[in-house]
């Protein structure tokens, strides 16, 4: 028997009387299939017995890793016994001055003396001053002091440039040089 569309209840609230529609089939099967469905992701996802959050996503980022490898290092690499070679070559040092002037400057002081930064050309360091803790400052940076990571910025020639130049700048005098910050460095 054929159930009869808007026919009118018996019962009556606050003078309104109400209708009898009911849901069309199709989104009663889709309401129950969604509660299906969460009878079945509630604990298999939720309740342990799958694959974890953490669990999916440290497989996604192996195979992420696998599917893109690192790129094999560019040419100049070598880190810090390339940036102690680059320092005895005067073209190195000078292209190393060009990008400290365009990068570094504004922080460092044209000659290195500090401005925001620290003075580089004293034998007071913060953060070390072999040539590997140099190219590691440069690299990665120092984000609570405000150095930013220059490695997406500079490639690792560049960098070793920078680095040999500011080994040649220990040492040096530059007027109105910023007060000794770090611990002293003895060569």
């Amino acid at each position: 028997m054929a159930q009869v569309r808007d026919e009118l209840l018996d019962h009556e609230y606050d003078g309104i009387r109400e209708y009898n529609n009911p849901l069309p089939r199709w989104w009663l099967w889709l309401f129950y299939g969604t509660i299906i469905f969460s009878a079945v992701y509630l604990p298999y996802y939720l309740m342990g017995y799958g694959a974890s959050t953490q669990e999916r996503y440290e497989a996604e980022m192996a195979a992420a890793a696998a599917a893109h490898p690192a790129p094999p290092p560019q040419a100049g690499g070598g880190g810090e016994q390339a940036a102690v070679a680059m320092a005895t070559e005067p073209e190195a040092v000078a292209a190393g001055k060009d990008v400290f002037m365009t990068n570094c400057a504004p922080c460092h002081g044209p000659q290195g003396q500090g401005v925001i930064g620290p003075n580089l050309t004293d034998r007071y360091w913060i953060h070390g001053n072999k040539p590997a803790d140099i190219v590691h400052v440069i690299t990665e940076g120092v984000v609570d002091k405000g150095m930013v990571p220059w490695k997406s910025v500079l490639n690792p020639t560049k960098i070793q440039q920078v680095a040999a130049f500011v080994m040649s700048l220990e040492g040096t005098n530059p007027p109105n040089p910023k007060p000794p910050q770090g611990d002293l460095y003895e060569n």
